[in-house]
Order: structure tokens, then sequence, then C-alpha cells
């Protein structure tokens, strides 16, 4: 079918955005203006909230402030017009899962969200050089029990897998000598290895005696491989370049990236690993705006609600039906349910998420619907060109609120 301009100007707000965004969608004329809105990072960004390191062990499990950090993320990606920035903090997010589940540390997991948030926009080679010795990452995937003698592939492997280079470009081999080269660092938990080593709390921690400093061979790259040096070699492999960039081209484009267009925005890449110049390249490419890539992803519980929220949340309870809505579904930041990442695609139409979709009608803070009818209540969710049917079926229902409860379970907000 073919869509309107204020379709495809809300879908490139969605894909690049985390909501719907609908009231920028309604002042824009058209998708190219939608591009420049959603990349556009010129307005500051806001300070975070402060989160102090906890001063032992047992009050590093206590999740008192791990509410307000919530609070704040979600709040970002519903208000903020650094529109992309919050795309690719949650690109990131998903891209290196990591728990609190196991980290069980919500200072490290914040930690975690602040090196993130710094370097979403930037070098994804710094990125992930970052991640590669974060606390939260050391502690997730067993980092800080990999030493000389007792090698834990376990970094090593999913670094390589999931990461960078994707399934099929490394060896059992490989991953053996990327575990080595990674040993070494651990977490200067409060007590006697912080104070002895002299660094901050809860800060990563290389300790000599405890690093495999052997002649290691990575991916045909042999020397006396550390982290950073087998860094750089997975880096300089075209797998990972052209395994990240199609990652992020069916995140925003929706749409599989073909071997030429792999090819082709992994050779560029590669040669700075540059986010935002890839993003670019990415929404420049025909297929973003195409009838095929509208309405072509699922989506997710997060977009959802904050979707929802956009529309109907007002700022005194938004933050905390947002969280309680997610915890239904399934669906919180920093609780995905594996290292691979969020369920994504067909997985979420499953019948537990879509039982718990109307419990999302539920940020709606009922002042805020009026006596809006079918048409009105999707434009506030960024939808534009509705099925005849949906509206109808929509319009019959009984108040405001079954109405939007009906909106935003319909086919065509399930999709993005």
């Amino acid at each position: 079918m073919g869509y309107s301009t204020r379709e495809r100007t809300s879908h490139v707000l969605r894909r690049l955005g985390m909501g719907a965004a609908a009231e920028l969608a309604a002042s824009l004329p058209g998708p190219e203006a939608a591009i420049a809105a959603a990349l556009d990072l010129s307005e500051p960004p806001t300070t975070p909230p402060d989160m102090a390191a906890p001063p032992d062990r047992e009050s590093a499990r206590n999740d008192g402030d791990v509410e307000t950090a919530f609070r704040y993320w979600l709040g970002r990606m519903a208000a903020s017009p650094r529109l992309v920035e919050e795309r690719l903090v949650w690109f990131w997010h998903d891209h290196f899962a990591t728990s609190l589940r196991k980290v069980r540390v919500p200072y490290l997991m914040w930690q975690q969200h602040l090196t993130v948030r710094s370097l979403a926009t930037g070098s994804f080679a710094e990125l992930l050089h970052a991640i590669a010795v974060d606390p939260a990452m050391l502690l997730y995937l067993d980092g800080a029990s990999n030493r000389r003698g007792a090698i834990n592939e376990n970094f090593g492997r999913e670094v390589m897998e999931l990461f960078t280079l994707g399934r099929g470009h490394y060896t059992e081999d490989d991953v053996v000598a990327a575990a080595r080269a990674f040993s070494g660092w651990v977490v200067a938990v409060p007590g006697r290895l912080q104070a002895r080593n002299r660094v901050d709390p809860w800060t990563a921690v290389f300790l000599p005696f405890r690093h495999d400093g052997g002649s290691k061979t990575l991916l045909g790259v042999t020397g006396r491989l550390d982290a950073a040096a087998a860094i750089d070699v997975l880096l300089g492999h075209p797998a990972t370049a052209e395994h990240v960039a199609a990652k992020l081209y069916g995140c925003l484009v929706g749409l599989p990236a073909d071997e030429a267009t792999r090819k082709r925005l992994g050779a560029a890449f590669r040669r700075d690993y540059s986010v935002m110049a890839l993003v670019e390249a990415i929404v420049a490419d025909p297929a973003f705006t195409s009838d095929a890539a509208v309405r072509a992803r699922v989506r997710t519980p997060l977009e959802r609600a904050i979707g929802i929220a956009q529309g109907f949340a007002t700022s005194d309870r938004a933050g905390q039906a947002l969280l309680r809505g997610l915890r239904a579904a399934g669906y919180v930041p920093w609780l995905p349910p594996n290292v691979a990442g969020f369920p994504a695609g067909e997985r979420l139409l499953d019948p537990h998420r879509l039982i718990h979709g109307f419990d999302l009608a539920t940020l709606a803070d009922p002042r805020r619907l009026g006596r809006l009818g079918a048409s009105g209540l999707f434009a506030r969710l960024g939808v534009f060109d509705v099925d005849a049917t949906t509206l109808d079926r929509v319009d019959r229902a009984g108040g405001p609120a079954d109405r939007l409860a009906l909106a935003v379970n319909a086919p065509e907000y399930l999709v993005a």
C-alpha cells in the first residue's frame, strides 16, 4: 500500500527515536524534515542524576537508587529532543546486554549506562574498548574470574559471537586466545583489594599476576595480546563492521540488509567506526522510507509504553506507571533475558505480552483522554493511516479508557 506523508513522517521519528513523537510529527512537513529533526544533537544533553558509590558489599545490593535511574532513563526516552541519542542508547544496551539479576549492583549498572550514554553517538571502537573492561560486564560475563591457569571463556566467546564478528567468523581456538587476552581484570570491591591498589571503589582493575601474558594467535594475529590488543584485532576484521552495521540497519530500517548493502555499510563503518556516520548512511538508503519498511517491525513493549506516555501520560505518574507496565510485560531496561538481549519480532506477539499490552493503557492519565474518538487517539499515538474497520471498532468501544485500550492493541499500533 502507499502511505501518507504524515505516516511516513511518523515512521521516521519512531524508528530514529523511542516513541511516537506525535506532536513533533504533526509539526513537520515530511520525512526529510523528520530525519533532520531526529538526527539533531544540537540541544545540550541533560545531566544524569548522581548515584553514590556503595561503601561495602552489603549496601551495594540495595535497590534504593535504582528507581531514580530507571525514571531518568525512561523520562529521557519519552521527552528528550535528542531522539537518535535515545534510540542508540537503547540499541547499545540491547547489543551489549547486561543484567542486574546477575551483576546485583545497581551502581555498576548505572555506571555502565553512563558509559553507553556518553559514547552512544560517538565511536563504536571506543565504546567496545570501554565495554570490554566495564565492571558490570566483568561480573556479568565472568571476566572478573578469568585468570591465568583458570581461563573463563564466557566473554571471549560472546564478544565475538554477539558483539563483533557474528557466528561463522571464528574458531574455538580463537575463543581460547581471546579469553586468555582478556584475563587479569577484576572489580575493585570496597575493602582490601580496593585499598591496596589505591583505586576508586567499584572500578575495573588490571592485575598483571592474573593475566596470561603468553603468546596467542587470534584471528591470524600472533603476539602477547592483552584486552586492548584483542579488541583492536576484532575491530580490524571486516566481519565486525559488517555485523554491527547490518544489525543497526535492521533496527532502523526494519528489514534485513542484503549482502551488497551489508558490505557497503560495513566497509564505510570500518574506516573510522563513527556511529553517526553509519546512521546517516542508513537513513540515506531509499529503503529507509520505502513502503516495505513502514510498519515492517513489531513494536517492542518498551516502544509501545513510551508512545503511550508521550501521548497521554503526565509527568507526575509516568515514571512509576511506566516501570510497572514494563515489569508486567517482562521488558525492563537492565533486565534482558540473556546475553543475546531482548526478544524482537514475532516473539513479541506471544499471548503473555499481548495480554499485558492492555496493562500499558493504564499509563494514560484519564484527564488527557477527553472525548477523543478513534482518529484522535491514533493521531496522539503517531499513527495516521488506520484501517476503517479498526477505527469503527475503536469508536464503538465504551468510554475513553476502553477506546484507548483497543487503540494501543490494534494492529496499526503493534507495528512500528
